[in-house]
């Protein structure tokens, strides 16, 4: 049995009242205030019909999340797969699909922005009209400024990568994966500026695959399978310290558990022995994870489909 990583803090955020007993697919974000913000969508039955988006904060220096609010978006459409993420200039962006029929090949990215930590937000802005296009995780930023935001075409099952300039309202595909069947890439950037993404499997075989560029994402190596599995659930890697954590579900069964942690220091080529961050026999599934600003690691996942979960762990886990 692999050892369970100890947490500095861990809280369970809970959806707004009324609003729908399930849960799933957080993001979260450290502001340069120093507030974490956490979004993700809330349902009832089906994800398909009314969802909404929520939205929990809290002060770095505070022990206890605020409670969870509702955020305002005039739509007629069930709302999903939120993604945060900050401008060097200090606004936030929250993207977000509508879906427009009753599957994710049906879904439309939109953005909302906050320029006062997530207190208030603009109205919707279309960002991309043609069906299918989805987002997982916040986008990296280049020396150059240019941001690049990894997304994937459900219709299709590809990975793509957006890129934008200030003010990142325009997006524009600068990279598509020829590959199928890989999808919701995460982005790191190392600490020598090589780009590496990590994608999650669509189908069989059922392994966390690997792309890397070393000319600031115009080109990028042809995928690669790791040796670490996944039953088709999603995933999130962060870098420290010339070290890669992948955050992710260790196992070949057709399940989302346990949640796991594996540590790569050789850019993602090879993977230690994994460690257990939830072994509760229940879904613990599609985690969001960030490096904080004082050396600790924030993360959020969906637990059970009827809570999200905070976790907050010491950075030594990259040593």
């Amino acid at each position: 049995m692999t050892e369970l990583i100890p947490l500095i803090e861990a809280e369970f955020l809970y959806n707004p009242a009324d609003k729908g007993m399930h849960c799933h697919c957080p993001t979260i974000l450290e502001c340069q205030s120093g507030k974490l913000l956490a979004v993700w969508y809330v349902y009832n039955v089906d994800e398909y019909r009314n969802a909404t988006l929520a939205l929990a904060s809290k002060n770095l220096k505070d022990s206890i999340w605020n409670t969870t609010k509702t955020i305002s978006i005039d739509s007629k459409y069930s709302l999903g797969n939120p993604v945060l993420f900050q401008e060097p200039n200090g606004r936030i962006h929250l993207m977000y699909v509508a879906l427009r029929g009753t599957y994710w090949n049906d879904a439309v990215l939109y953005s909302i922005y906050s320029e006062d930590d997530g207190e208030t937000w603009t109205d919707p802005r279309l960002l991309w009209k043609e069906l299918g296009m989805m987002v997982r995780h916040p986008p990296v930023f280049l020396k150059s400024e240019v941001c690049l935001l990894p997304a994937y075409d459900e219709c299709k099952k590809r990975s793509i990568i957006l890129s934008s300039q200030p003010p990142y309202s325009n997006w524009e595909i600068s990279y598509q994966f020829k590959e199928s069947d890989i999808i919701q890439s995460t982005l790191i950037k190392t600490e020598e500026d090589d780009l590496i993404m990590f994608f999650r499997p669509h189908s069989d075989p059922r392994f966390i695959w690997k792309s890397q560029s070393c000319d600031q994402g115009n080109s990028w190596s042809t995928p690669d399978m790791t040796s670490l599995p996944n039953p088709l659930s999603g995933i999130s890697a962060i870098s420290k310290n010339n070290a890669i954590a992948m955050i992710y579900n260790h196992t070949h069964e057709h399940q989302r558990y346990p949640l796991s942690v594996s540590l790569s220091k050789d850019g993602g080529t090879t993977w230690e022995e994994n460690w257990t961050l939830d072994n509760v026999p229940l879904e613990v599934s599609y985690p969001s994870f960030i490096t904080g600003k004082d050396n600790t690691i924030h993360g959020v996942y969906t637990y059970n489909r009827r809570m999200i979960k905070y976790v907050k762990l010491d950075q030594n886990i990259f040593s």
